[in-house]
């Protein structure tokens, strides 16, 4: 009897003392700065799988893990700030999570900007935003999108709105004259049409993805004032995506962005690791 009770404790104990000792690998990855570790880790402390359930770790390994890029991490986040699970329900923090991860191609932030966009879930609705988005998650083959745009269409319908763009105007105060190698197609445009081609670049949208590219129109369009613009290249100067990584320079543009009332530059400059 006494050698079948010992049986039976190392076979109950195996597991548990190998999950420990994974959960201690993990931890040790986690901490090197392995962003899936951190990931993991994060999801382990979530779903309580093998730890006691913890949220403001598991926020703080997501964070970690996002800061360095890894879309799951930044989808999470965006989620869990939009639906308000294991924090406070956070909207901004949401779309700029959900942004980072829609724009390294998960489709699944792609869908969701798409619906809160469409939705106006705590948002203006912009059915131009939410379209932009809607398309790459159909592109990348995400089912859902197809029937949220089948809905956008019908909005559209409904509103009357026009999905006619007007042509560029000939004012010497909105042209930009592009340079020289600039293809023909791109050239003598105004400073909104300059921006959508920088989202084109930035997002990988009908194009590769190039930062480079992107920085290049959004300068363009930021240097006539437009808002959205001057957030977008404030993004990239922080990030350092298709620029040199500078700090001022960043805050130059989400400063210019914030006076002209966007938000998301105002929530940077507030909150601005580096200000």
């Amino acid at each position: 009897m006494k050698i079948i009770i010992a049986v039976l404790l190392v076979v109950t104990l195996a597991p548990l003392s190998g999950h420990a000792g994974n959960l201690q690998e993990l931890k040790q990855a986690a901490e090197a700065g392995k962003p899936r570790a951190q990931y993991d880790l994060a999801m382990m402390y979530l779903k309580g799988d093998g730890v006691e359930k913890d949220s403001a770790s598991a926020i703080k390994w997501l964070q970690r893990a996002a800061e360095q890029d890894f879309s799951a991490a930044q989808y999470k986040l965006g989620m869990l700030y939009r639906e308000g699970r294991k924090t406070t329900a956070d909207i901004e923090k949401a779309i700029e999570y959900l942004t980072m991860a829609a724009d390294q191609g998960n489709p699944s932030a792609q869908y969701m900007l798409g619906e809160i966009y469409l939705q106006g879930d705590d948002v203006a609705q912009d059915l131009d935003e939410a379209q932009e988005w809607l398309e790459l998650a159909m592109e990348h083959g995400y089912s859902k999108a197809r029937e949220a745009l089948e809905t956008l269409a019908k909005i559209r319908e409904d509103n009357e709105v026009s999905l006619v763009v007007a042509a560029p105007t000939a004012k010497a105060s909105t042209a930009i004259k592009a340079p020289a190698d600039t293809k023909p197609e791109d050239k003598d445009t105004t400073a909104q049409a300059a921006h959508a081609q920088g989202m084109k670049y930035l997002r990988g949208s009908g194009v590769s993805r190039d930062y480079k590219e992107a920085a290049k129109w959004f300068t363009r369009a930021a240097e006539l004032g437009y808002a959205e613009s001057q957030y977008q290249l404030g993004e990239l100067f922080k990030k350092g995506k298709g620029v040199k990584r500078n700090k001022k320079l960043a805050n130059k543009w989400y400063r210019a962005a914030a006076k002209q009332g966007h938000i998301k530059a105002k929530n940077r400059l507030d909150g601005c690791g580096f200000c």
